[in-house]
């Protein structure tokens, strides 16, 4: 692919819904440039024309509001008002949970003046259509949200029949890519949200970590450090979901030999990034002197046990293998002829 590409699909990804929804703003009219000091030349001003009148006609269509739809509405430009009861949540949007409070506060907006900004859909996918047996007219009267969910919680809470919507035709990738810029660049998601929103865009689409980050405008370490969450045991990551612990205190858990055992004391003592540290690495480091001590008995053990094997094969004129473990162990003696067995036998009788 040439850097050129590279570039163009870098930039496809990072646009984010507010590119989306640009194609709704009316275009500022332009304004009469202002009239010159200096008197027009006579010939001018016999080729002034009469400005244009703005027709009844014109005017109306610009002040038509959001059309409320009776039929199957297509993907384009305008704004529609769809029917809720059509428009369903995207099972893999990046964002899973949503504050009741400020969703109860956004519902009680919506009461009051209504949905000010339309939402984002496509029609609803050919594979979710056969899951929900359709009929083949009936799939194009019903809509999936690619972002804007929270505003249609808050539109069911209030009790709203119909809301705005733009409706455009976009592939599963670009769904995806659409609701984790908009929601990175939004601070909308949680840690855990973020980072299995990247981890999506590996597996499924064969992202790199820098295409990710040039999109949502973050570092690539940042990205990097993000996906690092998701190895953490499943104790830390719902702290982590639940707003808990920070992501500070996760990079901590991360270099501790127990890192559960970390998680759970920073909650009960609510440690800081600070204190988190050097708890991890206090244990790291006793952690490596209990198995340098271990290391080392261990040796003096195997040294022991040699010097009595060789005393014993001395003594014998065989093979002796000594395996201690405490409190007790096997030795072992082994022979190659009948003749051996018989003179061990008369050794040890004399013994």
């Amino acid at each position: 692919m040439s850097k050129a590409a590279k570039k163009a699909d870098r930039s496809k990804l990072g646009r984010g819904l507010s590119a989306l929804m640009a194609e709704i703003t009316p275009p500022e009219e332009s304004k009469p440039a202002p009239k010159q000091a200096t008197k027009p030349a006579k010939k001018a001003a016999a080729k002034k024309t009469t400005p244009k009148k703005t027709t009844k006609k014109a005017v109306a269509k610009k002040k038509t509001a959001p059309k409320t739809l009776s039929s199957p509405a297509k993907p384009g430009r305008g704004v529609n008002m769809i029917p809720i009861d059509k428009i369903e949540r995207n099972p893999d949007q990046p964002r899973k949970v949503f504050d009741q409070t400020r969703l109860n506060e956004l519902s009680q907006s919506i009461k009051d003046k209504g949905v000010l900004q339309p939402i984002l859909l496509r029609p609803l996918p050919d594979r979710l259509v056969a899951k929900k047996k359709l009929k083949t007219g009936s799939k194009k009267d019903f809509f999936q949200i690619v972002a804007g969910e929270r505003r249609w919680q808050a539109a069911l809470k209030a009790g709203l029949d119909n809301m705005p919507a733009l409706i455009r035709e976009l592939t599963d990738q670009e769904v995806l890519e659409v609701g984790v810029v908009e929601n990175v660049q939004r601070a909308d998601l949680n840690p855990i949200e973020e980072a299995m929103a990247y981890q999506a865009l590996k597996d499924q689409f064969g992202r790199r970590q820098e295409d990710i980050a040039n999109a949502v405008g973050k570092s690539r370490s940042h990205v990097a450090n993000s996906l690092r969450m998701l190895t953490l045991p499943a104790l830390a990551r719902e702290y982590l979901s639940q707003g808990k612990i920070t992501p500070g205190h996760a990079r901590a858990i991360l270099a501790a030999p127990d890192q559960k055992a970390l998680a759970e004391a920073i909650v009960d003592k609510q440690m800081s990034v600070r204190e988190a540290e050097v708890w991890a690495r206090r244990a790291t480091k006793l952690k490596r002197e209990q198995e340098g001590g271990i290391d080392k008995k261990k040796a003096r053990r195997d040294a022991d046990s040699r010097f009595i094997e060789k005393q014993l094969s001395d003594h014998l004129g065989l093979r002796v293998d000594l395996k201690h473990k405490n409190p007790g162990g096997t030795l072992s003696v082994k022979y190659k002829t009948l003749e051996q067995l018989d003179d061990l036998i008369k050794r040890m009788r004399k013994m």
